[in-house]
């Protein structure tokens, strides 16, 4: 195309890419992978600046870091640091970068415009993951020699704590309120939950098998954690510390990233050399990336449009398209669901129609994303954008019937809980909660028309049973709580 002959942004046609995956399904069609950047030996940590004009990595077989510049994805600079980097984190202002050298003991600070190393923090003992807080005043890092997580105090760049933890803390994640740390322990099968504003240990989740690199969503309430060792990827309820979600099918999952939307939760896989991407909304798998080499971690771009994903096998960084489409992909037949639209050129759209209806609620956000609530409706219908350059291509929502219970067996249970209940009804097959009374309980789907829990504990007497599910909630049955 000449100079000067483009479109204008408007009258470009809208793209959707991307199909989603029926309820309930595990496969996710390949996407590609575009652009591979070569780094130094053994990459292993990744961090993109608050702008998203670069990517660091720590290179463990060669003592650097390495500085991608993300708009021409290429590396600008190379910085020596102490033996073995492997995590790495970006102060909130973008002005120092923060590497754990586990070789070394030690953690580099960065200074960002010059890229030299201004500082260097000892006494740290293999450490292995490390995390900046939001006011960027404090680095928390886990140190995995020593069973404790130390505090760097920024402002002078010195140890101002110690924490102890279980054994063998490998990651760090804060919450966005800066309230909590979370830190993943291999040794102990745990996370612990540190109170930032005490510096102490205040609970400690367990049933883990080698928990990696977690992290927190936007909101802080929930924590995706990949089990190493289990291949899978728990979902953790912050403010109860339960799980509820456990999803199956990573092979060897090391590390996830969360969109700042908090809508996508990408997760590296060691076994199999992919990245996948979970749906948070519904916590399905909608897409796989192949073709990776032993991916570790890996960072979103703040504009969410590329993920940033070491190759630990071959020594490159792969920089992969983020995912687009529909966000959730379900909903209950009455409408009423929030959804978000991923895509290219949607400034401008003048309609978002489910089928032939269209949707209520449109907010263009910006030329990528847009917001609508979904009508009323059944099935499976094509969803499109509409703008002056012309509609876009379709993607599939579910509109997902309501539930109804039948029958639950037994019908009774000590008030110390622990009976195995099974469920019986219509529509149960996307069911997120089984609450009895007010106590809710993570089900195992057995099939549409059957689900198996655990009853928890409660007071002797009788309770009535709720069944959520992303199309609605069914109750009408009880359980009785008897005393031994």
């Amino acid at each position: 195309m000449n100079a000067g002959s483009e479109r204008p942004l408007e009258s470009r046609p809208p793209r959707l890419a991307g199909a989603a995956m029926p309820p309930g399904a595990q496969a996710a069609a390949a996407l590609a992978v575009p652009v591979t950047v070569p780094v130094g030996a053994g990459p292993v940590g990744v961090a993109i600046t608050p702008d998203g004009r670069h990517a660091y990595v720590t290179n463990y077989g060669d003592a650097t870091v390495r500085v991608i510049s993300t708009a021409t994805k290429t590396v600008t600079a190379t910085i020596g640091v102490d033996s073995g980097p492997w995590g790495i984190a970006a102060a909130p202002d973008g002005q120092h970068v923060y590497v754990a050298n586990y070789g070394a003991g030690t953690v580099d600070v960065i200074a960002s415009a010059s890229n030299t190393v201004i500082a260097t923090v000892p006494g740290m003992a293999n450490p292995v993951g490390l995390a900046v807080t939001p006011d960027g005043s404090r680095v928390y890092v886990a140190c995995q020699a020593l069973n404790m997580t130390r505090v760097i105090d920024t402002a002078t760049n010195t140890v101002s704590g110690s924490i102890g933890t279980g054994i063998g803390p490998r990651n760090v994640v804060i919450s966005p309120d800066g309230q909590r740390a979370y830190v993943s322990e291999e040794g102990s099968n745990a996370i612990s939950v540190i109170d930032t504003s005490t510096n102490t240990v205040i609970a400690q989740i367990t049933g883990f098998l080698f928990p990696r690199a977690v992290a927190v969503t936007p909101d802080g309430r929930r924590l995706y954690v990949p089990n190493y060792g289990g291949n899978t990827v728990d979902v953790i309820d912050t403010a109860t510390g339960t799980r509820v979600a456990s999803l199956p099918g990573f092979a060897l999952p090391f590390a996830v990233s969360i969109t700042n939307d908090g809508l996508l939760a990408y997760v590296s896989c060691n076994g199999d050399g992919t990245v996948r991407v979970i749906s948070t909304g519904t916590n399905t798998v909608r897409s796989t990336y192949g073709g990776l080499s032993v991916p570790y971690f890996l960072a979103v771009t703040p504009d969410e449009r590329n993920v940033y994903v070491t190759n630990n096998g071959n020594s490159t960084v792969s920089v992969l398209p983020g995912a687009t489409g529909l966000f959730p992909d379900q909903g209950p037949t009455g409408g009423g669901t929030l959804v978000t639209l991923i895509g290219i050129h949607l400034t401008g759209a003048t309609a978002v129609r489910f089928g032939t209806r269209p949707a209520t609620g449109v907010v263009v956000v910006n030329d990528n994303e847009i917001t609508a609530i979904s009508p009323a409706g059944q099935g499976v219908v094509p969803v499109t954008v509409t703008t002056p350059g012309g509609t876009s291509n379709p993607v599939p929502f579910y509109y997902i019937p309501p539930p109804s219970l039948v029958t639950l067996s037994p019908v009774s249970g000590s008030v110390t809980g622990g009976t195995a209940v099974t469920l019986s009804g219509l529509n149960l097959a996307t069911t997120t909660s089984v609450a009895f009374g007010p106590t809710a309980v993570t089900p195992v789907m057995l099939s549409d028309s059957q689900l198996a829990v655990t009853a928890p504990p409660h007071a002797a007497g009788t309770v009535p049973i709720v069944v959520t599910t992303r199309g609605g909630v069914a109750s009408g049955v009880t359980y009785t709580y008897t005393t031994p």
